[in-house]
């Protein structure tokens, strides 16, 4: 038993020593071997042991000399960006994407597919299909595969609980998906991987607390409490698009009435355009749109940025909820980061305002003031690269975060016109 016990402990003291190295050499970029050893504490004999055996196995590679401070010139060390690839799963309202993508969240082949039912075996059926062909593309050993899908899921057991859109109901994704493929597989929600980006590489490094909430056809958040995701007792944190805000409202998919989706967002914001362009004839969206079914939240965006005064209202109308929502929040948890983003965030610096003036006007001014609001307009890729943070934290030890979960071209973050923050509290 004490020789069992021994071996363990050496093969975990292994294994740790690995990541440790493997990661800061990631961070540093490129960095020598007795730079390792300074920022690790590891002796040198064991840093060049631990590189030797990542050499060997492809993760690291020498890639020329650094300067000298006397003695031999040193040889760096890098992180091969291509030695393994991860693959990331997006099922949203219209079709489902995916990407190849490796270790510097680098996307070398995308994917995607439409719905032509929304049955669950059709919906499983067109996943299967999807990594499919991400795999056949992929060069290089596979880490994984990480899939962000609507609904209320248990990410620990891996099963979807409940998705309406796609008819899924506990669904044993993970399972069926490790069963097919034989490779470490990881779920989450929107809101989740949103969260999730914006923690690792968006304005919200180095955060230990932060709320992202997710608006667009329907609206989430991702809650991380000391640097862990906040899933909840029965998985349904941040379910905050089912919260009533007014009473006797129009009745949601979910069944209740007034829900923040029934007033706050993508779809509610394109009926009350469509409504607004059938009563005025005068309105900027027809300059945007052929004809009022055509109508769609780009077409909104526009007319708004040009001054539809009418869509000024319905905007602010929008940040009022969702201020209800975020003053809640702060009552609750007394975060000091909260991200709106999403497809809504598109209406910036007016959005963030009107959200402001409720945030303050509903919650204890003092928390209010200590709170930064920020809303962040969506980079294309957040979704994949939230999928990308979970499968190097768990697969490699890449990424710096805590989550509890088991496992059987460049991605663009950054927002398109920056980042706006709250200048009323």
């Amino acid at each position: 038993m004490d020789r069992l016990l021994k071996k363990a402990t050496r093969q975990h003291t292994k294994n740790h020593n690995s990541q440790l190295v493997l990661r800061t050499i990631y961070d540093s970029g490129e960095i020598s071997r007795a730079d390792l050893a300074r920022l690790t504490h590891l002796t040198r004999t064991t840093v060049s042991d631990v590189v030797a055996d990542l050499i060997g196995r492809g993760l690291v590679e020498e890639v020329g000399h650094g300067a000298s401070s006397g003695g031999r010139t040193p040889i760096l060390l890098s992180v091969v960006d291509d030695s393994r690839y991860l693959i990331g799963v997006n099922l949203m309202s219209s079709e489902i994407s995916g990407a190849t993508i490796n270790l510097r969240g680098g996307i070398r082949h995308r994917a995607s597919r439409a719905f032509q039912s929304r049955d669950a075996e059709s919906v499983l059926s067109l996943v299967y299909d999807l990594i499919d062909e991400l795999i056949e593309a992929a060069g290089s050993p596979l880490l994984g595969i990480g899939i962000s899908t609507p609904g209320l899921m248990d990410t620990t057991a891996g099963i979807v609980r409940h998705a309406v859109n796609f008819g899924w109901q506990n669904l044993h994704l993970r399972d069926l998906i490790h069963a097919r493929y034989k490779l470490p597989v990881y779920l989450g929600n929107g809101a989740h991987m949103a969260a999730l980006a914006e923690y690792t590489f968006g304005g919200s490094q180095n955060r230990k607390n932060l709320v992202v909430i997710h608006v667009g056809q329907g609206i989430g958040a991702g809650i991380t409490l000391n640097g862990e995701l906040f899933y909840g007792d029965a998985h349904g944190a941040g379910e905050i698009g089912h919260v009533v805000v007014v009473e006797d409202g129009r009745q949601c998919k979910c069944g209740n009435h007034g829900c923040l989706e029934t007033v706050a967002d993508s779809r509610e914001i394109i009926r009350r355009a469509q409504l607004i362009a059938r009563e005025d004839p005068s309105s900027l969206l027809h300059q945007f749109a052929s004809d009022i079914e055509t109508i769609d939240l780009d077409t909104v965006v526009q007319a708004f940025r040009a001054g539809d005064t009418a869509l000024r209202q319905v905007i602010d109308e929008v940040g009022r909820y969702l201020g209800i929502a975020v003053a809640n929040l702060i009552g609750i948890l007394n975060i000091e980061r909260i991200v709106i983003t999403g497809p809504v965030a598109q209406f910036g610096q007016p959005l963030c305002d009107a959200i402001a003036r409720d945030m303050l006007k509903r919650s204890l001014p003092a928390l209010a003031r200590a709170t930064e609001l920020a809303v962040v307009e969506e980079g294309p890729d957040s979704v994949l690269l939230g999928i990308s943070a979970l499968l190097l934290n768990y697969e490699l030890g890449l990424i710096r975060l805590v989550t509890r979960q088991l496992a059987v071209n460049t991605v663009d973050l950054r927002p398109l016109s920056g980042v706006h923050r709250a200048s009323t509290i």
